[in-house]
């Protein structure tokens, strides 16, 4: 494997590689023909080196460029290597790095591995490329951050038509992602659900499951508060416990989300959804409600809106009853603060951002340049 370290020489080399033959038949995301489809990987590539990205470090000290050459070159599973391809799934990743917020969980239910790995993606790219090129190898197993194992569970990327704009990248991110959290349980991605036996159990992440992922994947700790946390604070106070140093998801929640977005981190919000539109329905176990994992990317208070990120990248509004708005086709969206304090129930934030509602600050806020 041809490994250079000069920027421009692994942008020249890795070029080559996206110039290689596409699959024929293999379904490009968005409906992409190959021209547009290798003009914007290549265009990504280039971005990778001018903006530094080559010298990011993963949790083992090798930079990003070792795991972009190790799914451009090295041994790689062979139904993999047949279908999408190595030139594919190349393109992909590095698109999926220069643009996390491109990657979306389709129509499945794993809207909680997609935060997980928009996230990791965006503020972690060398361990993102680490983990895919991991998971594409003949072994298909990744040592974590937190000293856990990743291990790919599917060896066949067959597209269907759930997949919908998810990009084979992701789509074995998410299923190894869906096994992580539940090592009891085997996910099959075909029927989106999580088997114990033959019997299935349904789709998505419990609370556990998630933090086990989060951890599991970004290595740190998370604090999360949900509404039987406040359900029981509540029970507490009936009985002269005093609970005004205790976090409380109904009353804190803004506070954490302003304190914690301004230092420039996410928080990880679900939403319980009374109401799904379809076609989505699907991907909520094909229920008409449902708990959505979104992440939180700033409380925008002169306009009383939540900014956030929908993994399901929706094309529509498609929380019934509820007022969203999307701001661009990669899932940015905002609702009224009001709607939003009404569904939430679990937020998940790092602690040393917000030690206590008794610590509590207003927070930061930008100074406005003086009008004239």
């Amino acid at each position: 494997m041809n490994d250079p370290q000069d920027p421009q020489e692994i942008v020249d080399q890795l070029e080559e590689r996206l110039d290689l033959p596409v699959h024929p038949t293999y379904p490009l995301r968005d409906r992409e023909i190959v021209g547009i489809w290798r003009k914007r990987s290549v265009q990504a590539l280039r971005e990778l080196g001018s903006r530094g990205f080559f010298e990011r470090k993963d949790a083992f000290g090798k930079p990003l460029h070792e795991s972009l050459w190790a799914v451009a070159d090295a041994p790689m599973v062979a139904s993999f290597e047949d279908a999408p391809g190595r030139t594919i799934l190349l393109g992909e990743l590095i698109r999926n790095i220069v643009h996390p917020g491109r990657i979306t969980q389709g129509l499945k239910g794993t809207c909680a591995a997609t935060c997980v790995e928009i996230y990791v993606a965006e503020r972690d790219p060398a361990e993102y490329a680490r983990i895919i090129a991991g998971l594409v190898s003949p072994a298909g197993r990744v040592l974590l951050r937190s000293g856990g194992e990743l291990v790919r569970d599917e060896d066949v990327l067959e597209p269907d038509e759930y997949e919908f704009r998810r990009s084979p990248v992701s789509r074995v991110f998410q299923v190894a992602c869906m096994e992580y959290a539940y090592p009891e349980l085997d996910y099959h991605n075909a029927e989106d659900g999580q088997f114990e036996g033959v019997k299935n159990t349904g789709t998505g992440l419990s609370l556990g499951a998630f933090d086990r992922l989060l951890v599991g994947i970004t290595g740190h700790r998370w604090e999360t508060l949900s509404d039987g946390h406040a359900r029981f604070a509540a029970l507490f106070k009936r009985f002269g416990v005093d609970t005004s140093r205790v976090a409380d998801l109904h009353r804190d929640a803004l506070s954490i989300i302003e304190r914690v977005t301004s230092a420039g981190e996410t928080v990880f919000a679900t939403l319980e959804l009374p109401k799904v539109r379809s076609p989505v329905r699907r991907a909520a176990g094909g229920a008409d409600h449902a708990a959505h994992k979104i992440r939180v990317l700033k409380l925008d208070r002169p306009n009383g809106t939540v900014v956030y990120d929908d993994p399901m990248d929706p094309q529509q509004s498609w929380f019934e009853g509820i007022r969203t708005h999307i701001v661009d086709r990669y899932g940015r969206c905002t609702m009224p603060i009001a709607d939003f304090e009404k569904l939430l129930v679990e937020l998940s934030y790092p602690p040393e951002l917000w030690p206590g509602p008794e610590q509590a600050r207003p927070a930061p806020t930008e100074t406005q340049p003086e009008s004239r």
